[in-house]
């Protein structure tokens, strides 16, 4: 039996073509509830990000996994879990930010700055339908826990960096965006601590998503279903696939597997 289910929000539960949810997903969700399934929120963006862009007003769930998994809310907004990046790390990881000009946005749980903008941070944030961060000093965001820092590079460009941060793990969002997250949190660590909090097993879990960042979660769910308008990757690690995001992909699958 099915008592949790984990959604992502870019192409998941917000359609990336309109920025809003389909006008099915407030409904669904509320049956899903109602139907004594928790639902959770398991998302590359950071909590304050959410409430700015206004991505679920009008929604209610069970709590949140921000910033890839780095961090975890209840429903009151008390904090569940923390995996910052290793401070050392984060400090290498600028010190090549700087010596190579990179674009470069840090997260931590009080904000996110950006240290300059290029083409590269427009066209990925122009396809999550998001403004930029503020422009600010790097150095000063050090001086607090980093949950995620994202380099604006293509996944070619990559492998330069990953050895500043032996501990930590990068993932993909966007052909040109990839975060830096430390490497024993995710999505996928995230969900599992949350569901051993609530007596939940694994098994008893179905997950949603449509990106690179999701494959661990979905792998992990009882049941992963990848969105229609997914990635092949994640395609090809979920259990089902259901229709896009804009095509009412959430209530199809759930009906389908019989949750609502």
């Amino acid at each position: 039996m099915i008592k949790a289910a984990f959604f992502d929000i870019d192409g998941t539960l917000v359609s990336l073509k309109r920025k809003i949810c389909p006008a099915s997903t407030k409904p669904v969700l509320e049956r899903l509830r109602k139907n004594s399934v928790k639902c959770f929120v398991a998302t590359g963006r950071s909590k304050f990000e959410i409430k700015t862009e206004h991505l679920l007003d009008g929604l209610e769930f069970d709590g949140i996994l921000t910033n890839n998994g780095q961090d975890a809310y209840a429903a009151d907004g008390s904090l569940l879990y923390g995996k910052p990046i290793d401070p050392v790390e984060a400090e290498r990881v600028l010190d090549w930010v700087e010596e190579h000009r990179c674009a470069c946005w840090m997260v931590s749980a009080e904000r996110s700055i950006l240290n300059f903008r290029n083409d590269r941070v427009m066209q990925a944030m122009d396809a999550i339908h998001t403004r930029p961060p503020e422009l600010g000093d790097l150095r000063e965001m050090l001086k607090k826990p980093i949950y995620k820092i994202v380099l604006f590079l293509y996944h070619e460009e990559t492998s330069a960096v990953l050895p500043c941060a032996p501990t930590s793990r990068m993932t993909q969002w966007y052909l040109c965006g990839h975060d830096f997250i430390s490497s024993d949190g995710g999505k996928k660590n995230a969900m599992l601590e949350i569901l051993r909090r609530n007596g939940i097993t694994p098994e008893e879990c179905i997950a949603f998503g449509d990106s690179e960042n999701d494959i661990e979660m979905l792998r992990a769910a009882g049941i992963g279903v990848a969105m229609g308008n997914g990635t092949p990757e994640c395609i090809a690690a979920a259990n089902y696939v259901t229709a896009d995001c804009d095509d009412d992909g959430l209530q199809k699958a759930l009906e389908h597997f019989g949750l609502i």
